[in-house]
């Protein structure tokens, strides 16, 4: 498979993959790299990276900027680590969890939350505190109580905000049939920090 394009949404296989550890799947990653707004030279942090799917598409865009891959799960780093070598994409690792972490990482342009660890206010107050005046926030939800605490999190703390609900159905071929086969439906969450006069 040809790795030399440089559009969002790498094909899923192209990935490695392991048992447990969550993927931000191919068109759901487009959707929420549209809502970043990346630019060259930015400041990225990629929170509960996974396999580093968003991640490794973000550097690929924000050249010659940085992005953070921030995981907690040992195994979900060695894969991240993997990935990024397949891609030949520097990230800068950062083994823990957020917010304690992010004490020790520059400034922010950009944000991505793909796992927020239960406590979703303390990881967007934690964010905030990092993220650049007119920065933007991303955050995908899968969870029925997420996404609302999430947007009053944000709107308290005077974020511009968007929602969308994205469901996607991928064509499966089984047997001689084709079929649709539905997945499971994300909100995608996306805020603009307040300009700091």
């Amino acid at each position: 498979m040809r790795m030399d394009f440089n559009t969002p949404g790498i094909p899923d296989e192209a990935f490695a993959r392991r048992p447990g550890i969550p993927m931000t799947k191919q068109e759901v990653r487009a959707i929420s790299l549209a809502k970043l707004q990346l630019f060259p030279g930015a400041v990225v942090y990629d929170i509960g990276a996974g396999t580093g799917s968003m991640a490794i598409e973000c550097r690929r865009l924000v050249e010659p900027g940085r992005v953070f891959a921030i995981e907690s799960n040992p195994e979900a780093v060695d894969l991240i680590k993997l990935n990024s070598y397949r891609f030949t994409v520097q990230l800068d690792l950062v083994p823990g969890s957020a917010p304690e972490v992010l004490d020790i990482l520059p400034e922010a342009d950009r944000i991505f939350i793909g796992g927020s660890g239960g406590d979703i206010e303390a990881m967007i107050i934690g964010c905030d505190r990092k993220l650049k005046p007119g920065g933007i926030l991303v955050m995908n939800t899968v969870t029925l109580y997420t996404a609302p605490l999430a947007c009053q999190a944000l709107e308290r703390l005077g974020y511009e905000l968007q929602a969308v609900q994205v469901n996607i159905a991928v064509n499966e071929k089984r047997g001689r049939a084709r079929i649709w086969q539905a997945r499971n439906p994300v909100t995608i969450i996306s805020g603009r920090k307040g300009e700091q006069f």
